[in-house]
């Protein structure tokens, strides 16, 4: 059986050779990769069928009950002359075109009991068969190329047989975070990848129960559906425990998507298209009414402009494009928009940003009990000012739509203009550091909504100030949350404050923490020993050669020669070197595994010194009562009760005068010294 390490370097050195051949390698790769999974099964489905066959019979099938059984029993309909190793011996000339027609012919034959095409777009969502766009009349992927991929992943067998679907599923999460990190900076990372640290703290404050329908309204690759499953397996052992759904409106990415959850052996339901304008899960009876879920996890498009559809470009005397300093362009927004779903129930967004109507699709999504994790730009927690007289303020001044729309998650939905306190969804904020997600630097957050909140939180909402310096990891290109992060945030977002809660938190935690530490260091070492194999494999190579080259000339009774004595010296002395630098390394990799042990034992001490001192405390988290927040004008930004003054170190005043003498004695030593050199050349 192949191993998730063996399998996750496989597709990285399949996305080098792609590499500055194509702009995205994924839509190449795991397209590939899933091709040869579905051929690399059915025959391997044969085989196994056959063998399930005469054990339960004790004879071999007949003809006619052999041909049943090679026909029926398949997940997925493979034609005859559309295998892999059709592809591979075909002309490289060739290549490009057998392997478009296997994946539209496979896609054409998966029917469901419906006669849906329940592949279409997925497997064949790349074209391999492409002109290049420069008229030149070439493929836009080069067939060479092709074969070199194609000739690289053909030794692995990636049936049932040699690997799981869960090491299939991991070894692609890891290819899909491996892009996310060479693109850190572009738009298109953040288009399907949420950081794991984030999904994490996600899933598990939501709980997922058996049973529960997970949604995902932005879908991306699926990381929070696919997460959902992964917590379902730890706590139930059946990662089917959860049923799960999602949409995206990318093609390429929704394909992924797909793909996705097929090889991690997963019944999940994915759609296409614009989730605000065309929502894919309506009710049974009503297709004008969302579909409830028990719980939804979503990393929505920040502040998209436009969300409506119903804005225009602004353009200049001249017909051009106007653009912000950004290089976005200028909207106007010429009509209103009326949503016939009704969704928009706390108030209309404005048109130029779409968080709100995002957020509140997913509100309109729950059930009566549901609970909703949403990664959000700060900025829903404090845009938008209330009304205000002229007696108040100087100027009479209506409210804000977004500020009435966070007062209503807060208060309940207005009813005859008047305020009531009727209902406070909003749970749970965790304000996250800057530069976390992939194609943004502004500092995200998490909003926890429960629509069925304990009693004794009605009226109650916890702040978490996650954006702390030490609190992550500073990195040039992003910055990260380490174990022992997510450790105080998801304890302190379960605790409530309560010690004793987080006690018995933090001791299931650290077991989990420490053995994701284990496999990280595991992955480490892997990769560490296998560029240090490849690295040498041609100097062991030569190296036998030059040996074998001295052994000659000694048994024909000859001085080896000088040349080929140097050469094999150099030889093996840069061998030793590489496994010396490959040893450095690991150990390097051991001592950060345990710092990142000592790290989190260090924060459990942290955490209890917290949670027993109000006035620490302070410095972290609060419960933040409705009072409160009404004495802020509903105003969310977490200053307002949260101390995130970050106090300068405190020094030793004696101490310091001492070193200032010291400085001053030393500087006055060094211009006597100066001056006597001086004097010297004089």
């Amino acid at each position: 059986m192949i191993s998730k390490q063996a399998l996750g370097k496989t597709l990285w050195t399949m996305a080098n050779i792609l590499y500055d051949k194509v702009d995205d390698y994924k839509s190449y790769i795991l397209p590939l990769l899933f091709y040869k999974r579905l051929s690399d099964n059915y025959q391997w489905e044969d085989e196994n069928n056959i063998k399930q066959f005469v054990k339960e019979n004790g004879r071999e099938p007949t003809a006619a009950e052999k041909k049943i059984i090679l026909k029926d029993k398949h997940d997925f309909i493979i034609p005859d002359g559309y295998f892999w190793e059709e592809i591979r011996s075909a002309p490289t000339d060739q290549k490009n075109e057998k392997l478009e027609k296997a994946c539209d012919k496979i896609a054409e034959v998966n029917k469901d009991a419906n006669g849906k095409q329940y592949l279409k777009g997925i497997i064949d969502s790349c074209r391999w068969n492409a002109p290049a766009q420069d008229g030149s009349g070439k493929k836009k992927l080069d067939p060479d190329v092709l074969s070199s991929l194609i000739s690289y992943l053909n030794p692995v067998d990636l049936s049932n047989k040699n690997v799981t679907v869960d090491v299939l599923g991991d070894a692609y999460e890891y290819l899909i975070k491996k892009f996310a990190d060479e693109n850190k900076g572009g738009t298109v990372a953040g288009q399907f990848y949420t950081p794991q640290q984030v999904v994490d703290i996600i899933v598990r404050y939501l709980n997922p129960q058996k049973g529960d329908s997970i949604y995902d309204p932005t879908c991306g690759s699926g990381g929070f559906l696919i997460n959902a499953a992964h917590y379902a397996q730890e706590k139930y052992n059946n990662k089917k425990a959860v049923r799960l759904f999602g949409q995206e409106l990318i093609p390429n990415t929704w394909a992924i998507a797909n793909i996705n959850m097929i090889l991690h052996g997963l019944d999940a339901q994915i759609k296409r298209e614009n989730t605000i304008l065309h929502p894919q899960f309506t009710e049974d009876d009503n297709d004008l009414v969302v579909k409830k879920f028990n719980k939804v996890m979503a990393n929505f498009p920040f502040s998209q402009p436009n969300w409506a559809g119903n804005g225009e470009v602004k353009k200049d005397k001249k017909g051009k494009e106007e653009l912000n300093k950004d290089g976005t362009p200028k909207w106007e927004y010429k009509s209103d928009w009326s949503d016939p779903y009704n969704r928009m129930i706390y108030g209309m967004p404005e048109y130029s940003n779409g968080d709100f109507a995002f957020i509140q699709h997913i509100v309109a999504s729950l059930d009566e009990n549901g609970k909703a994790g949403i990664v959000c730009p700060q900025g829903v927690f404090f845009r938008g000012q209330p009304e205000k007289t002229e007696e108040e303020d100087g100027q009479s001044r209506k409210a804000d739509n977004e500020y009435l729309i966070r007062r209503s998650f807060l208060q309940g939905i207005a009813e005859d203009g008047n305020f009531k306190q009727v209902k406070n969804i909003i749970e749970a904020i965790i304000f996250l550091p800057g530069n976390l997600f992939y194609g943004t630097t502004i500092p995200g957050s998490i909003l926890f909504i429960n629509k069925n909140k304990p009693k004794e939180r009605e009226n109650k909402v916890l702040m978490v100030y996650a954006g702390k310096k030490g609190w992550y990891r500073e990195d040039p290109n992003l910055n990260v949350l380490e174990p022992q992060d997510l450790m105080r945030i998801s304890t302190l977002l379960e605790s409530w404050g309560d010690k004793d809660v987080a006690q018995k938190w933090i001791n299931e935690q650290k077991v989990r923490l420490f053995n994701n530490i284990q496999d990280d260091l595991d992955f480490e070492i892997f990769e560490l020993e296998e560029d240090c194999t490849v690295d040498n494999k041609e100097r062991y190579e030569k190296l036998e050669e030059t040996k074998k080259k001295i052994e000659e000339r000694i048994k024909e009774g000859k001085a080896p020669k000088k040349a080929d004595k140097d050469k094999a010296e150099k030889l093996e002395a840069a061998i030793a070197k590489r496994i010396a630098e490959k040893d450095t390394n690991i150990e390097i990799q051991k001592e950060i595994a345990q710092r990142k042990r000592m790290a989190i034992e260090d924060v459990e001490k942290e955490l209890i010194e917290v949670l027993s001192n109000p006035e620490l405390s302070k410095r972290y988290f609060s419960v933040v009562d409705m009072e409160e927040i009404e004495e802020n004008e509903f105003n969310l930004n977490i200053p307002r009760y949260v101390d995130t003054f970050e106090p300068e170190e405190e020094i030793d005043l004696n101490v310091a005068i001492k070193e200032y003498n010291n400085f001053i004695e030393s500087e006055k030593k060094s211009n006597e010294e100066l001056n006597l050199l001086l004097s010297a050349l004089e």
